[in-house]
């Protein structure tokens, strides 16, 4: 027999199963409120891909938390104000980041000392590099051609005889691919953020 999802009727009960730890009413309001929250979200962060990760890490904070939607009397309103707060505490923590690097790049121009903050941009730097040379041929030179050629990905299509579609997925793979490899590595800074802001100043 297949497992039921609840439908959408009694918001409050349904929130109210939530709180009691009812997995199939968290996976009715995952399907239902996910797709809502995702165009807020976007609007906010501007990535897609990250918009996605987001909502997912909302989503574990709302299963985390939900005891406290016992006492919730407008759930969602609520759940947009916890995808509110995810997206602004991301967002700056993408503006510290932001800040560090530029800090690191125009002090690495100005300086022959090592500092910490140096060491950890040219570790990065070189982890980048590290992860694209583990990539498959085709996706590494697709990775290249956008990244350090500056080609859009009709340009990349047309110079390789392949669809923009497969240029498409082959760079989605590539980024999820070197940003996990940098989230992995002890001590640099977020994957997304070395990736955004190291091409951005090549």
């Amino acid at each position: 027999m297949g497992k039921v999802i609840y439908k959408l009727v009694n918001e409050a009960e349904l929130f109210a199963n939530l709180a009691k730890g009812d997995e199939r009413a968290f996976e009715t309001i995952y399907r239902h409120f996910s797709k809502r929250l995702f165009p807020y979200v976007l609007k906010l962060v501007k990535v897609p891909e990250l918009a996605e990760e987001l909502i997912q890490d909302i989503f574990v904070n709302i299963w985390i938390s939900r005891e406290a939607f016992a006492e919730v009397n407008h759930p969602t309103s609520y759940l947009f104000s916890i995808a509110n707060r995810q997206a602004l505490k991301y967002l700056k923590k993408v503006a510290s980041d932001a800040r560090i690097l530029k800090s690191i790049a125009d002090y690495a121009e100005a300086s022959t000392n090592d500092t910490e903050e140096r060491i950890i941009f040219r570790e990065s730097v070189a982890s980048v590099k590290a992860a694209v040379e583990q990539l498959p041929a085709q996706r590494r030179l697709i990775w290249e051609l956008s990244r350090n050629e500056g080609l859009s990905h009709d340009q990349i299509a047309e110079q390789l005889q392949i669809s923009k579609n497969t240029v498409k997925n082959q760079m989605v793979h590539a980024t999820k691919y070197i940003r996990n490899f940098l989230d992995e590595q002890a001590g640099l800074l977020s994957g997304f953020i070395i990736i955004l802001l190291y091409y951005k100043r090549l």
